[in-house]
């Protein structure tokens, strides 16, 4: 049987689909537009749109707005985003530099058990940033943040109680226990 190019052409059609979707398998399909509120007034709704312009992801990166949308949320006692604005406080970002504010909401995340808030207000209070500088303090937060498992805060903890006597290290978990018993229960 012979084929010519009429009979042949709805199989090179079907073949050239076929191809397609084999070479395309692996390829992202066009991301649809999603509409997205820009004045969200639920908390996870402000802290996504938060870090959406953080990270510049889905809507064009805008520190200063993320710095907003986090302030709205932790006002309402998110730890996220008390957490986040800390950060942004400490690094300059959405507005200038300020490690006494960075402390403030490091504080209010690691009243709520919010490990690496605890993590960074131990180690503020170990440098002496934003706060006078203390090292039984320091202990205390590092022992509280430690205590949830990520190595890195064991390490912290771990380093910083080889610089203390064992007194003050008794004394920094003491602390800690007696704010895990007053705060977090």
């Amino acid at each position: 049987m012979k084929l010519n190019c009429e009979s042949a052409r709805p199989f090179l059609m079907w073949l050239a689909v076929a191809v397609f979707a084999v070479l395309c398998s692996g390829c992202e399909s066009p991301k649809k537009t999603a509409i997205i509120d820009l004045d969200p007034q639920e908390v996870e709704g402000q802290l996504s749109l938060a870090y959406k312009y953080y990270l510049g992801e889905e809507i064009e990166f805008n520190q200063k707005r993320a710095a907003e949308l986090f302030l709205k949320a932790a006002s309402k006692g998110n730890s996220e985003a008390q957490f986040a604005l800390g950060c942004m406080h400490q690094n300059g970002q959405g507005h200038p530099q300020n490690y006494m504010e960075a402390v403030k909401w490091y504080l209010e995340a690691a009243r709520q058990g919010h490990a690496n808030a605890q993590y960074l207000l131990g180690l503020s209070y170990k440098e002496g940033s934003g706060v006078s500088r203390d090292m039984l303090e320091s202990f205390k937060w590092l022992h509280l943040a430690a205590e949830q498992g990520v190595p890195e805060h064991v390490e912290a903890r771990n380093q910083l109680a080889l610089l203390l006597t064992p007194d003050l290290v008794v004394e920094g978990k003491r602390r800690a226990v007696q704010f895990r018993e007053k705060e977090l229960n």
